[in-house]
């Protein structure tokens, strides 16, 4: 039997990150200067924060160093609460912010080769 891990099935490489984050639900928000990973289909950040799974969001990420800095805004979803924080799923992603990600995603990875690899080969990525 072949079992394979949870890292093994997932889509796109996560990344080790720290940038600035900002997560808001209707009149409520939280900041946060520590994330701890990215990819293209989410976000862990570091927070206390006891919103449910499945709470919609709007997700702000400030890359600082240029001028003016850079704001990726999508609109996510609560997937996973831990005692350090949140996992949100990027449920939309508008083209500039994909293009942010996908360059921040790059930019971060020990495996550029393989994050390419990852790029091409997903579905809703390929031209038909």
């Amino acid at each position: 039997m072949n079992i394979k891990s949870s890292e093994n099935c997932r889509e796109f490489s996560r990344v080790e990150v720290n940038i600035q984050a900002s997560i808001q639900v209707r009149d409520q928000a939280i900041f946060s200067r520590n994330t701890q990973d990215i990819s293209m289909k989410g976000l862990f950040v570091n927070c206390k924060a006891d919103w449910s799974i499945g709470t919609e969001c709007e997700i702000h990420l400030l890359l600082e160093g240029q001028d003016p800095p850079v704001d990726i805004s999508v609109k996510g979803r609560v997937q996973r609460v831990t005692e350090d924080g949140m996992g949100l799923l990027f449920t939309e992603v508008g083209l500039e912010a994909y293009e942010h990600l996908h360059n921040l995603v790059l930019l971060n990875t020990h495996e550029p080769d393989k994050v390419e690899q990852e790029f091409k080969n997903h579905l809703g990525l390929k031209k038909k």
